[in-house]
């Protein structure tokens, strides 16, 4: 009779550890990545508020559709990008430039769709929240509490479900649906872990705001400076923890793909 294997776990700090290992093998492609997208996603900023000052009407919707493109696409570009890496350094293969900055077609569509669906589905809880809530207040006015608290919930378990979403797609080869019921299903069995490093991802992203309030303290204008480069370098930290977590889990897929 075989033995069972035991069955895995997700180590939060053990993933931390892994990803800081992984921003030090190649830091300058990752930081450099991370600095270039950042920057892009700042002139969609700018170029949308920039529309606002506008006296042509055309001029001024050029703007906005230029700014919410680049916006967007940044953001799509880093996940994308920073996964990418992430996985690259986790399995032990050397990153090159082509891994972050080159456009891949199909699977770039589907990290974009996976960003949208996870939009879509924290749209949908706090709509239902939502309603949930007005029917409480406007009915028991006491438990008002109850659905607020359970809405949140709600959106921290979708929140949860899809960290894995970009990984899945570009290391499983997952559609987008494929990849959010997938995410769904490891919620149930890794919830514990999932919320440890939900945790431990937030706490590490206050740290560029948190660092330029104390620099904003010491020195006035040094806030803006410390917070753009501290945000730089949490990134790819960010999302080596990510892919490092999932990686942990990895024996979990490859047992369940043997036994279709």
């Amino acid at each position: 009779m075989s033995s069972r294997p035991a069955p895995l776990r997700l180590a939060p700090l053990r993933a931390l550890g892994q990803g800081l290992s992984g921003l030090r093998q190649q830091p300058g492609l990752q930081l450099g990545f991370s600095a270039a997208a950042c920057g892009v996603h700042l002139l969609g900023w700018a170029l949308f508020g920039a529309a606002e000052g506008q006296a042509s009407g055309v001029l001024a919707a050029l703007l906005h559709g230029l700014g919410v493109v680049l916006y967007a696409g940044s953001l799509v570009w880093l996940i994308e990008g920073l996964s990418r890496a992430g996985l690259a350094v986790g399995s032990g293969r050397r990153l090159t430039p082509s891994d972050l900055y080159r456009w891949h077609g199909r699977c770039s569509r589907r990290v974009a769709c996976g960003v949208i669906n996870l939009l879509a589905a924290l749209a949908l809880a706090a709509l239902v929240s939502f309603v949930a809530w007005s029917l409480v207040v406007f009915l028991l006015p006491g438990l008002s509490l109850v659905p607020a608290a359970l809405g949140l919930a709600l959106c921290l378990a979708v929140a949860m479900s899809q960290l894995f979403n970009p990984c899945l797609v570009l290391e499983r080869a997952l559609s987008p649906s494929q990849a959010f019921r997938r995410g769904v299903q490891l919620l149930e069995r890794h919830w514990l872990g999932q919320l440890g490093l939900l945790t431990l991802l937030t706490a590490i992203l206050l740290l560029p705001p948190l660092l330029g309030l104390l620099a904003e303290a010491l020195l006035e204008g040094l806030g803006v400076v410390v917070t753009g480069v501290a945000l730089v370098t949490v990134l790819p930290l960010l999302a080596n923890t990510v892919t490092a977590a999932y990686l942990q889990l990895l024996p979990e897929f490859d047992v369940s793909q043997s036994g279709r």
